[in-house]
C-alpha cells in the first residue's frame, strides 16, 4: 500500500509541472550561406540566410513598426519584396521567408512602404544563388 501511495505522489508532482517546449533552433548546415548587410545611412539592418531554396530575411528598422499595435511615435510600414524585378509578396512583419526559389542567381529587392504603398525611403538589394 505504501508503494502505491508513493507512485501516486510521484505522478501527482510530475503532473503539476508546466511543460514548456524548447525553443526551435535553426542550425545552418555547411551548404547554408549567411550575409548581413548594413544600410548605414538610414541605420537599418537587413539580414538574410539561405537554406536550400528558401531565404530567411530579418529587418531591423528603428522608428518603423510593422504591426498595427505600434506606438504613435513609429511610422507604420510594410515590406514589399521583389524577386528578379517581379513583385513576390508584401509582408507586415519584420521577419519573413522567401520560399521556393528556382536554382540559379536571384536579385531580391526589399522596399519599405507605408500602408498606402508610398515609399518610406528604405530600399536594399541583395543577391542569392540557389544551387
Amino acid at each position: 500500500m505504501k508503494w502505491l501511495i508513493a507512485i501516486l505522489a510521484v505522478f501527482a508532482v510530475a503532473g503539476c509541472r508546466t511543460n514548456v517546449p524548447e525553443p526551435e533552433t535553426f542550425s545552418p548546415s555547411a551548404s547554408s550561406s549567411e550575409a548581413e548587410v548594413q544600410a548605414a545611412e538610414k541605420g537599418w539592418t537587413v539580414r538574410h540566410l539561405l537554406r536550400g531554396e528558401n531565404v530567411f530575411v530579418e529587418l531591423i528598422v528603428p522608428g518603423v513598426s510593422f504591426s498595427n499595435n505600434g506606438t504613435n511615435s513609429h511610422k507604420k510600414g510594410q515590406v514589399a519584396v521583389y524577386v528578379n524585378g517581379k513583385h513576390y509578396n508584401t509582408y507586415h512583419t519584420a521577419a519573413f521567408i522567401v520560399k521556393g526559389l528556382d536554382p540559379g542567381r536571384h536579385q531580391i529587392d526589399i522596399k519599405l512602404v507605408d500602408r498606402h504603398n508610398r515609399s518610406l525611403g528604405y530600399e536594399k538589394t541583395f543577391f542569392v544563388s540557389i544551387p
